[in-house]
């Protein structure tokens, strides 16, 4: 077919978006005031690199042109822009001034410091360390049992992982730019909190399920 390969092509594309993506965030700020056209260009970035997401497994399943390449390459390709924008959200970059200059949030005056650890992005870096053992278990996991011939596809709990994550992303950056208001802060607090919490419960999914396959395997 002559368009076999395009789903892959557009997987690694998605890459070099990432690339672009990381280049841009790498030197977005919010001190003193917000860079506004840089997070939005970020913002931008990634919901193209979201609708690849989509296109390359779309067109995969539809020309029947799934590959070991791509099943390997495409959730690794999500894991690296995920993992590195929480990476960079959690960075000095993203820390709120001291004493606040109203003009980067309202921030309620009765929420709790913990909730957002200092950081305008609200993203923690004991969050980030959770992101990332997460997809390092699930990973071991999933080649460990492919490895013993056991299919180890992805779960509901983890594409809404994907999901959640990913719609915090995007609002992160688009509070940051353009929404300055309390209830976006608290949106976006929230979906944060939400994000490490269907992260941990869909790498205990991973692990409850890995651990039944390996039992019925050892029986049979």
């Amino acid at each position: 077919m002559k368009h076999r390969n395009l789903p892959n092509q557009i997987t690694m594309g998605r890459l070099l978006l990432s690339v672009v993506f990381f280049a841009l965030l790498s030197v977005c700020h919010v001190r003193p005031v917000p860079n506004r056209g840089l997070l939005l260009a970020c913002f931008v970035i990634y919901i193209v690199a979201g609708l690849t997401d989509i296109l390359d497994g779309y067109l995969a399943r539809r020309w029947k042109v799934t590959s070991a390449f791509g099943r390997i390459a495409d959730p690794f390709v999500d894991k690296v822009i995920v993992c590195g924008a929480f990476a960079l959200l959690a960075g000095r970059n993203f820390v709120y001034p001291a004493g606040g200059d109203g003009v980067l949030d309202q921030i309620p005056a009765w929420l709790p410091d913990w909730l957002h650890g200092g950081m305008a992005s609200a993203v923690q870096g004991w969050m980030v360390v959770v992101l990332i053992g997460r997809e390092f278990i699930v990973s071991g996991i999933r080649g460990f049992s492919e490895s013993q011939g056991l299919a180890f596809p992805a779960t509901p709990a983890g594409k809404a992982k994907m999901l959640i994550q990913s719609v915090a992303i995007c609002t992160i950056l688009y509070q940051l730019a353009f929404v300055p208001a309390a209830w976006a802060v608290l949106l976006k607090i929230s979906l944060v909190w939400l994000t490490v919490i269907a992260t941990v419960v869909s790498g205990l999914a991973y692990v409850g399920r890995a651990r039944q396959l390996l039992l019925e395997a050892t029986r049979g």
